[in-house]
């Protein structure tokens, strides 16, 4: 089962990322921090709506404002992705180029400003949270089990598979608690980029994180 102890949220980005992701941090793409030379691999459309959404949170502001994760690595995101399924927008790339950042909750609590959802977040009927007693709000049953098809039974399925944690503008590189990759050879790679910039981090080789088709 995938994030049983329900302690971690993940983030995917391209393998190329690392290096400016140890100078500046996660920031969202608005950031002055934010890169030009950051190899985007999601959807545009979607980042671009979440720029005027507002987070259903008294003065809270956008989701655009906010660095977003799962709380799976096995994202719908991460399966387009890797498939090319239903997604034109979005370019089919090699599990190899992935890097899934993995983060304990516990600590991304501990900056300014957070929330949650249910859903994917800029979903109209998808609900917003700040306080972790809230947690069980979540469909962790589908999140376990990597499940998120969509049946005549339960069409919403998919949407709370997509439930996020959020991080307001930024997270130091140091709340990261370990990197995800398919392969030893990607491992190796990046250790390279960590030692480089005299960074001490565990790089953990998963497969199961990268939907074995």
């Amino acid at each position: 089962m995938i994030n049983a102890e329900r302690k971690y949220c993940y983030r995917i980005t391209h393998v190329n990322n690392l290096k400016l992701l140890l100078q500046s941090g996660i920031v969202n793409k608005n950031h002055p921090m934010a890169s030009c030379n950051y190899e985007n691999i999601g959807n545009p459309d979607i980042i671009g709506i979440r720029d005027d959404f507002p987070v259903k949170i008294r003065d809270y502001g956008y989701i655009g404002e906010y660095v977003p994760f799962y709380f799976t690595p096995k994202s719908v995101m991460l399966y387009n992705i890797i498939t090319g399924h239903n997604d034109s927008k979005v370019k089919r790339r090699d599990r190899t180029e992935i890097l899934v950042i993995r983060c304990l909750i516990s600590d991304l609590t501990k900056l300014p400003k957070w929330f949650f959802s249910d859903g994917q977040a800029n979903t109209k009927i998808s609900e917003h949270y700040n306080d972790l007693n809230k947690l069980d709000k979540i469909d962790w049953r589908i999140i376990y089990n990597s499940d998120f098809s969509r049946t005549e039974e339960d069409p919403d399925k998919i949407r709370r598979y997509q439930a996020e944690f959020l991080v307001y503008k930024e997270v130091p590189f140091n709340f990261v608690e370990s990197l995800c990759v398919y392969d030893s050879n990607v491992a190796s790679r990046l250790s390279e980029v960590l030692i480089d910039n005299g960074v001490d981090l565990n790089i953990n080789i998963k497969p199961n994180y990268f939907f074995e088709i």
